[in-house]
This record gives structure tokens, C-alpha cells and sequence, in this order.
């Protein structure tokens, strides 16, 4: 549904997923974060609905592939770690 132009000048600015991860790395500087996180820190929201699970998944796919292009460009750090349960992926800014 389109919006109006008072709800269009009241949305925030449009910006390149890579951007918006290196900005929250950045904001970040001292901690690494899982894919996961990312998602939930960039403002995603976790859904209950099999649509909204679905859309969470094409979602994390998407960031997922950006941590790795940003990994490859050097923009940021990728590191396994042991965890109790298997093995996470972290990622830090470079």
C-alpha cells in the first residue's frame, strides 16, 4: 500500500545493508557478533506467523551474505569460535 508524503518524510534514510552493519560493528567496536545478532541489532524482528519465519529466513540469508562479502573486502573480521554446542561465526570490524 503507498504511503503518504507525511509518512514518507517521517521515515528514516535508506542505506545499503553493508553500511548498516558496519555501522553497528562500529558502535560495537570492543565485541564480536553472530549473524543472529547482527539481525536483532540492525532491528529485525523475530516473527511467530510461518510467513513471518519465512521472511526471517530469506532476511538472515541476505545479512549473511553481506558478512561474507564484507569478510572477503576486509571492512570486517570473521572468526569461529567454540562454543558448548557446536561452532559460532563472529564477526567484528576490521
Amino acid at each position: 500500500m503507498p504511503v503518504g508524503k507525511d509518512k514518507w518524510n517521517a521515515g528514516r534514510k535508506w542505506e545499503p545493508l553493508q553500511v548498516r552493519i558496519v555501522a553497528f560493528l562500529k558502535t560495537n567496536r570492543d565485541k564480536g557478533f553472530d549473524d543472529n545478532e547482527i539481525y536483532t541489532g540492525l532491528g529485525y524482528k523475530r516473527g511467530k506467523s510461518f510467513w513471518d519465519i519465512l521472511a526471517e529466513i530469506a532476511n538472515l540469508l541476505t545479512i549473511h551474505n553481506a558478512l561474507d562479502a564484507l569478510a572477503k573486502e576486509g571492512i570486517i573480521k570473521a572468526k569461529i569460535v567454540k562454543e558448548t554446542v557446536g561452532e559460532i561465526t563472529y564477526y567484528m570490524v576490521a
